[in-house]
């Protein structure tokens, strides 16, 4: 460990019943007793034999150096170390992702203060990035992070930083997929199938095949098909792969998946896959070529949208229409609260003094309000062809949206 830690003194942390459901789902026996406040598990294979007394009440007199006891002998028998093992017992339903980076800079036990920060900045990004995949896939994702990832991540912690190179833990607790009526975190006594398919899994599992392929395709020279629309990895979750110290000569980034040993079902093939600073430049070239064929279908649909515009006579029954182009900034957006639920989203755009009128009122498709969500967020001016109805409270219907670079 990076900084002393009485191991003893932590067991007061773990809970009992925990460790008790870790030995009955790892291949651990109950042994029968009459007593009440203890519970002894054996273990039994070929010519190994293991026996541990796990105390339940915290007031027992030798609690912490049962507990250190048992601990020892359970990492001996699974050929863990006492660290390891401890990280999931004080952190059980979780998976732990771990990011192992390696550069000439990089010593025993210390890391320069800009490269510390710039790997926990984005191995955030990298997994916001890889839940919203999983959630909303996008080549590209505009604006702030939606509420259910912003969810996730606030449940997802940093464990201590670890020797061997530099090594940082992410402990992922096992949330649920966001339902409409809320967010819910898996406690200890929901089954295996809903841990194995919660959305903590599907995350970890999406990350680390993502960077498998990554690497292979790069392997392979076959970057086309990483950067085409239909790939389900988006250029976010490359952004913050590259931003893993990644731009530095001789610079290896490690990535190792730490699956719950309670939860074996629905586990990607791959548990450590390794990457190095080679692979910087192939993916910045991906990102590139995402934003360039992603202008390019953005085009297009406008194009699209532009033929199938019908024109719309004037009408004194509904008021003047008249064919017409604002310019301006996003004064205020509206939307449904959740993403899921969200099919189309209304701005307000403030068009200066000068103008005839100085706001309109906007509905866009689902795809168009988060163009407009991520201008708004820039301070970028946006552009509306459309049929203006009204003048005291202007609304434009029938638009052609872009956002004025």
């Amino acid at each position: 460990m990076i900084y002393s830690v009485n191991f003893v003194d932590m067991t007061l942390k773990l809970n009992p019943l925990a460790v008790t459901k870790y030995l009955s789902e790892t291949n651990w026996e109950l042994y029968p007793i009459k007593r009440n406040d203890i519970k002894i598990f054996q273990y039994k294979k070929e010519d190994l034999f293991e026996q541990v007394t796990i105390p339940l009440d915290k007031k027992l007199r030798d609690y912490k150096n049962a507990m250190y006891d048992a601990v020892c002998k359970i990492a001996y028998v699974e050929k863990k170390s006492v660290e390891q093992l401890m990280l999931y017992l004080l952190n059980p339903n979780t998976d732990i992702l771990k990011i192992r980076l390696d550069k000439k800079e990089v010593e025993s036990g210390n890391i320069m203060f800009d490269d510390a920060i710039q790997l926990f900045d984005n191995a955030k990004k990298l997994i916001a990035a890889t839940a919203l995949d999983v959630i909303n896939p996008k080549k590209i994702h505009y604006g702030r992070i939606n509420e259910p990832v912003r969810n996730f991540l606030s449940q997802c912690r940093f464990g201590q930083t670890e020797i061997g190179s530099y090594v940082v833990s992410v402990i992922c607790p096992f949330v649920d997929f966001p339902k409409t009526e809320g967010y819910k975190k898996l406690n200890a006594f929901f089954d295996e199938e809903q841990y194995a398919y919660s959305l903590t899994r599907e995350v970890i599992n999406r990350l680390m095949t993502n960077v498998a392929t990554i690497k292979q395709k790069i392997d392979d020279g076959n970057l086309e098909s990483l950067a085409n629309y239909d790939s389900p990895i988006s250029s976010n979750f490359y952004e913050a792969l590259s931003g893993l110290s990644m731009d530095t000569e001789d610079t290896t980034v490690e990535f190792m998946a730490e699956w719950s040993p309670t939860v074996k079902s629905n586990q990607c093939k791959y548990n450590r896959i390794l990457i190095t600073n080679d692979y910087y430049e192939p993916i910045r070239t991906i990102i590139s070529k995402i934003t360039e064929y992603t202008n390019e279908r953005i085009e297009t649909v406008d194009k699209i949208k532009r033929l199938e515009v019908a024109p719309i006579s004037d009408s004194r029954e509904y008021g003047t229409i008249e064919r017409t182009e604002i310019v301006g900034k996003i004064i205020e957006l509206k939307a449904a609260p959740v993403i899921d639920s969200r099919e189309y989203g209304t701005i307000v755009i403030y068009v200066g003094d000068n103008a005839r009128v100085k706001s309109v009122t906007v509905k866009l498709d689902r795809e168009d309000y988060d163009k407009a969500v991520a201008a708004h967020q820039h301070g970028k001016a946006v552009k509306v062809v459309g049929d203006l109805k009204g003048q005291v409270k202007s609304v434009m219907e029938n638009v052609i949206f872009s956002v004025v670079e």
